[in-house]
C-alpha cells in the first residue's frame, strides 16, 4: 500500500510540476487560496483567471475549483458557459487538459495493450478490470470497434485497489510474451496466471487512474484527455469522438 501511494504521490508532482509556470494568476493569493484548500486536502497545481469576473480557475489534485483571489470563497463544482446554441462544460474542458498532461508526462504509453483499428481513425486509452462485467462486455464487442476505425488501448485498473484479488492476474498479463492474448483470455475467465512480477506496472497504471480521478471501470480516455466514465457502445463511442472533430 506505502508503494502505491508513492507512485500515487509521484504521478500528482508531476502534474504540478507540468503546471508550475501558472502558478500565479494576476490578482491571485496563491499561497491564502493553497491554505484554505489544504484544510479539504486539496493540493494547488495551478491558478489562473477563470471566465467569471473575480473568479480563478484553480486546478487541484482532486479537480478544479473556482475560488475569488484569496480562497475565502471557493465552488467546488462545474462551470458550463452557455450560448444561443450549446453550453460547454468549462470544467470539464480543464480537466481533460489536465488529463492528456498527466498521461504524456506518464511514460507508460510503452506499457499499453493495444487492440489496433485496421483503417485508424481514433485512439482511445481504457482503464480496465479483468473482474467488471462491463469491461468484458466492451472487450467483447472489441471487433465492432476497431471496424468503426477505434483503436483501443487498454491499462489496468484493479478497481479494489491494493485489495484487489486479481492484481497477481493482471500483473501476469502485463507479463506475458502476448499480453493481447493473455488479454483476451482474462476476459473469457479462461486465464489462470498470476505473478508478482510486473505489479510494479500495474500499480504505475493505478496511481494514474487515481490522479485522473479514476474511480471504476472501464473508464475511457479519449485523446483530448476527456473521461467517459463507464461502458460506452461503439457507435455511441464514434458520435462522440466525430462530435470532437
Amino acid at each position: 500500500m506505502m508503494k502505491f501511494k508513492r507512485l500515487l504521490s509521484s504521478v500528482v508532482m508531476a502534474s504540478a510540476m507540468l503546471s508550475v509556470g501558472a502558478y500565479a494568476a494576476d490578482g491571485a493569493d496563491r499561497g491564502a487560496i493553497s491554505e484554505v484548500l489544504t484544510k479539504y486536502r486539496l493540493s494547488v497545481e495551478s491558478v489562473e483567471k477563470s471566465p467569471l469576473e473575480g473568479m480563478y480557475e484553480v486546478v487541484t489534485n482532486g479537480g478544479v475549483v473556482y475560488s475569488n483571489k484569496d480562497g475565502s470563497y471557493f465552488i467546488y463544482g462545474q462551470l458550463f458557459h452557455t450560448t444561443d446554441t450549446d453550453s460547454i462544460n468549462m470544467t470539464e474542458l480543464t480537466q481533460a487538459k489536465r488529463n492528456k498532461k498527466l498521461f504524456e508526462s506518464s511514460g507508460v504509453e510503452k506499457e499499453l495493450i493495444v487492440y489496433p483499428a485496421k483503417n485508424e481513425k481514433y485512439v482511445v486509452n481504457v482503464f480496465t478490470d479483468t473482474t467488471c462485467g462491463y469491461c468484458m462486455k466492451l472487450h467483447r464487442e472489441m471487433k465492432q470497434y476497431n471496424d468503426l476505425g477505434i483503436t483501443v488501448r487498454y491499462l489496468a485498473f484493479p478497481r479494489s485497489g491494493e485489495r484487489s484479488p486479481n492484481i497477481g492476474e493482471m500483473s501476469a498479463i502485463w507479463c506475458a510474451d502476448d499480453k493481447a492474448k493473455a488479454m483476451d483470455l482474462a476476459k473469457a475467465r479462461e486465464f489462470n496466471v498470476e505473478t508478482d512480477t510486473c505489479t510494479d506496472v500495474v500499480r504505475r497504471h493505478m496511481a494514474l487512474g487515481s490522479a485522473m480521478g479514476v474511480t471504476g471501470t472501464p473508464a475511457i480516455m479519449l485523446e483530448d484527455g476527456t473521461m467517459l466514465g463507464g461502458y460506452v457502445p461503439a457507435d455511441r463511442l464514434l458520435e462522440t469522438l466525430q462530435a470532437k472533430g
